[in-house]
């Protein structure tokens, strides 16, 4: 029996009985069931190795939200040595990650369907306004468009300032995320984690008194410089033992998952994502009840960003990560109009993602309304900002274009 009959033949069960409240959808004329039993078969948030893909033709749209490639540490501490772009930079292996990922993404979504060379009505691409993961949205670009590599073009990317990053960076600019990871610090889960290591804190904290020693997060920079190091089989920090690089590194990633599990944490960080993929694909359905036709269409966007906005996202559509996402690491949505019935279909890396709503695959509607009910009531409350100081920080805007682009056009 296929996946595809075990699936409709749970959707007919669950048609018939809604598991409580938190299993079913409303959704204005009627409900949306969310067969969660199905999931025995692809569990939430689990990615089948095996599951055939739910989109055999090409996409009609695709959205691509992509983790940066391999990088240099953030801290680079006493190690500055093996790191000679400076840190938290793209490295050569970060550079050829990214380039074969877009490579993948054309030829896994788009087939041949997809011009050689980039066009403004085809594809737009965003970033987090970081060098790495600019750097890593143009090395996947060269992978998606084999014709750039003669240097004729260069597809724009755009990107914000830090300070004013409002889609990908709001964790930077909101109070409220701070005062959510104190928060952790004191709750219950992170007071046994800190009595399990209370040991090793002052030697890993370097001695320092004070507040830090009471502070899980204040080793976020180390932990990532060891989690690095291993991963290029370098050399530890001095006086680090292989023992202790190995409870630092799962240290990080249970650290990671708490905070970009917390689910107020992940809104504040996701929503403005959120509503951006609301439009984008409001727009490209405006766009194919028009013309109706995927090719006529905006066909791809692209939002190159960090494991927090892949984590946040996660969070937010019910399927939280226990571990922080691999650089290089694909969501894609991706749209097929079937002559009015447009269907979505979810992937993680290119496989089946599941989520409770859309399991591996939806309606759009299903989608949007999942996309809806993810949003939290009040974003402002969440970043915790002064309401005068918002008007530039909002959830609502527009990803950022320059006026003069051909994009506005």
């Amino acid at each position: 029996m296929t996946l595809q009959t075990l699936l409709r033949r749970s959707l007919k069960k669950a048609m018939a009985f809604c598991f409580g409240d938190s299993y079913c959808i409303v959704k204005k004329s009627g409900l949306i069931v969310n067969a969660l039993f199905t999931l025995y078969f692809l569990p939430v948030g689990v990615y089948a190795a095996n599951a055939e893909f739910a989109m055999t033709a090409p996409a009609d749209y695709l959205v691509s939200l992509v983790r940066h490639g391999d990088r240099s540490p953030r801290d680079l501490g006493d190690m500055a040595r093996y790191w000679p772009m400076g840190p938290g930079q793209l490295t050569v292996e970060g550079f050829e990650q990214m380039f074969l990922l877009g490579q993948k993404i054309r030829s896994h979504y788009f087939s041949e369907t997809l011009l050689d060379v980039w066009s403004p009505t085809v594809s737009q691409h965003y970033a987090k306004g970081l060098d790495r993961t600019i750097q890593s949205a143009s090395a996947l670009l060269l992978g998606v468009y084999p014709g750039l590599s003669g240097g004729t073009q260069i597809p724009p990317v755009y990107a914000s300032p830090l300070i004013s990053d409002g889609l990908f960076s709001a964790q930077r600019l909101c109070p409220g995320y701070l005062h959510r990871v104190q928060a952790l610090e004191s709750s219950a889960d992170w007071l046994r984690k800190k009595v399990q290591y209370r040991n090793q804190l002052a030697s890993w904290l370097g001695g320092r008194k004070g507040e830090d020693l009471e502070s899980l997060y204040s080793l976020v920079p180390l932990m990532d410089q060891v989690a690095i190091h291993r991963m290029h089989h370098l050399p530890m920090p001095k006086g680090m033992s292989s023992h202790d690089a190995m409870q630092l590194e799962a240290l990080l990633h249970w650290v990671t998952s708490k905070i970009f599990g917390n689910h107020e944490v992940a809104q504040l960080i996701g929503t403005p994502l959120v509503k951006a993929m609301i439009r984008d694909f409001k727009r490209v359905q405006q766009c194919l009840e028009e013309k109706g036709s995927g090719h006529s269409c905006q066909r791809w966007t692209l939002y190159s960003a960090s494991d927090s906005n892949l984590l946040a996202m996660m969070t937010m559509l019910g399927a939280p990560s226990d571990k922080i996402v691999d650089y290089a690491t694909h969501f894609g949505v991706q749209l097929n109009w079937n002559g009015g019935r447009p269907e979505v279909a979810l992937s993680l890396n290119h496989e089946y993602f599941a989520v409770p709503g859309c399991v591996g695959h939806c309606s759009l509607d299903q989608w949007l309304v999942l996309l809806e009910q993810s949003l939290p009531d009040d974003w402002d409350y969440l970043c915790g900002r002064d309401v005068r100081d918002r008007g530039w920080l909002s959830p609502h805007s527009e990803p950022y274009i320059p006026k003069g682009s051909v994009a506005r056009r």
